[in-house]
């Protein structure tokens, strides 16, 4: 499948909300070429998003769950915002093409302080797409939950409120919807609580959220590894998945 158009259907809107939140009109693009395909990444920092990225990453490589010969086509978003009212976007949408052709990926968030008001927004949201889409929303939601997970941590660090998206071809309306309407929802989130003030421990728990991150992608994500071998620098992966600061 040709996921050109959706993918800047998903970006460009992403990135607009980034500069608009943050009021700057300054994007730090990256361009990466590999053996075995390419890498894109464009970051917004500022006031409220103190950075927001997304990334597409084309490949054609050996599936690891598979063997088979994949072409991989990614988009991801990933924010970190300045305050922890604003939950971190935790977003990776795949299309797998092989033998068949599928899609892989996930949409949910990390909380810090996030309300339980805005975590029922974005259930309500995905919660109504997937059902009239003809899915069962739970059957789909309780595959994302503890995605972000090491053994001996006592919970995950994602909200296990979103999809995972492991979906066929002819499902691409849901995966399609599901996306657009997961990035407009978070930012009525970011509209409505980039003002609220916080506190000295809620800012504790959002640095011990981002660490938490990146302890899992450096010692569990197995895609983080699989790109690493394939020649992508650690410091490309950091700028897109881990924070731009962290204070112990």
């Amino acid at each position: 499948m040709d996921m050109e158009e959706y993918y800047n259907q998903l970006r460009e809107p992403a990135l607009e909300g980034f500069k608009r939140f943050n009021k700057t009109s300054q994007v730090e693009n990256k361009s990466l070429k590999l053996p075995v395909g390419s890498l894109d990444i464009s970051v917004v920092r500022g006031k409220f998003l103190e950075k927001a990225a997304t990334s597409r990453i084309r490949l054609k490589t050996k599936n690891p769950a598979t063997g088979e010969d994949t072409k991989f086509d990614v988009f991801q978003i990933k924010t970190y915002p300045t305050t922890p009212k604003i939950p971190i976007l935790l977003f990776n949408m795949e299309n797998r093409v092989a033998k068949e052709d599928t899609f892989g990926g996930f949409l949910d968030v990390a909380p810090v302080a996030t309300s339980t008001e805005d975590l029922n927004f974005l259930h309500a949201g995905i919660k109504e797409i997937t059902e009239r889409q003809g899915e069962d929303y739970e059957i789909l939601r309780k595959k994302v939950v503890d995605i972000y997970k090491r053994d001996h941590w006592d919970k995950a660090v994602n909200a296990g409120i979103g999809v995972r998206l492991e979906l066929a071809k002819e499902q691409f309306d849901l995966v399609r919807e599901a996306g657009l309407k997961w990035v407009e929802c978070y930012f009525k989130i970011v509209e409505r609580r980039a003002p609220e003030p916080y506190s000295e421990e809620e800012d504790a728990l959002m640095n011990f959220v981002r660490a938490r991150i990146l302890e899992f992608y450096m010692l569990k994500d197995m895609s983080f590894e699989i790109i690493r071998k394939l020649g992508v620098p650690v410091e490309w992966m950091a700028l897109i998945h881990f924070a731009p600061t962290l204070r112990y």
